[in-house]
């Protein structure tokens, strides 16, 4: 049952609420009163097409909005399955809107959320009995014809019917469960697969705990590239210096040696002294040398840090 009734903008009305009383309702007026627009706004209710240049003129938009009363068990049949999941359990009326633009782009509304036009067909031709004088044009559609016959097989065929409808809205409750189950196998299969790839090439590369170790030691030490590599050059310079001064720490124990080499043969503790800055400056050229070399090796592979983000924790325990 139609309960209220709001319309704004729809040709000649710019605003009008209509609320229905309980039982007959009649609506009286000359020609050109706005009866055919009432008739209008409860056709787009029911999801009619919208007339040309049916805006107010002079407005972006007109709406129309019917709060209707929601007979028990209606939502239960399988067309309305769709639209009984946006309204809440136990609603007892629902509003139907339908707004038109002045371009004529039309929207539908079902309980305040977005629908289509032939949603509000499927719920407003159950919600609302409009009949007009081409009402005949009705009986050449087929489940007009279906409604008649019913009809004319009595009682005991309509019951039989909703028998038949509540066993056919079963099977679709069935048939819905039963491909949900299909798609949660199917996802599980997917997942089965994929989990089965990813070990199958884990146990390719067959990892072990101590290559686990390295690979996390190389990973930190480049991510601190920047800073160990800032290091290992100051070090190596001041170690080895450059030509134009004398050759850093290096260049530096090489003369002590060459001065204490000088007098060597005439004090033996003195030579036991150049003994050792000697071997100092041998020791300190191979740790220059490895500084270059360990210089070399952080600037050997740019991409290896990536490839290292790649493979954690796929096959090894990485701290994080």
């Amino acid at each position: 049952m139609l309960r209220e009734l709001r319309i704004e903008n729809l040709l000649l009305i710019e605003k009008a609420e209509l609320r229905l009383g309980e039982g007959l309702n009649a609506i009286t007026g000359e020609t050109g009163a706005g009866k055919t627009v009432l008739a209008h706004s409860l056709d787009l209710l029911m999801g009619g097409k919208a007339r040309a240049q049916i805006v107010r003129p002079g407005a972006e938009e007109a709406w129309v909005e019917g709060v209707f009363d929601l007979p028990e068990g209606l939502l239960q049949e399988p067309e309305l399955a769709e639209l009984a999941e946006r309204l809440p359990d136990g609603a007892d009326e629902v509003v139907l809107g339908r707004r038109v633009g002045a371009g004529g782009r039309t929207s539908a509304f079902v309980a305040g959320r977005a629908a289509s036009a032939s949603d509000l067909k499927l719920l407003g031709g159950r919600l609302l009995a409009f009949y007009g004088q081409h009402e005949h044009r009705k009986l050449t559609i087929s489940s007009a014809q279906m409604d008649v016959l019913d009809g004319f097989a009595g009682a005991g065929h309509l019951q039989l019917r909703e028998s038949y409808r509540a066993s056919h809205r079963e099977c679709l409750r069935l048939a819905a469960e039963l491909e949900e189950l299909r798609e949660r196998d199917g996802s599980r299969e997917r997942d089965l697969d994929l989990l089965r790839y990813e070990l199958s090439e884990i146990e390719e590369v067959a990892p072990d705990l101590a290559e686990g170790a390295d690979l996390a030691s190389e990973r930190e030490r480049l991510e601190h590239a920047e800073g160990l590599r800032e290091a290992a050059a100051g070090a190596q310079a001041a170690a080895i210096g450059a030509e134009e001064d004398g050759g850093g720490a290096v260049g530096a124990l090489a003369q002590a040696e060459a001065l204490l080499q000088g007098v060597g043969g005439v004090d033996a503790g003195l030579d036991a002294l150049a003994a050792r800055i000697g071997a100092l400056a041998i020791e300190l050229g191979d740790v220059a040398a490895e500084l270059r070399g360990y210089l070399d090796g952080l600037e050997a592979d740019p991409g290896r840090p990536t490839w290292l983000r790649t493979v954690r924790g796929v096959g090894y325990r990485f701290e994080p």
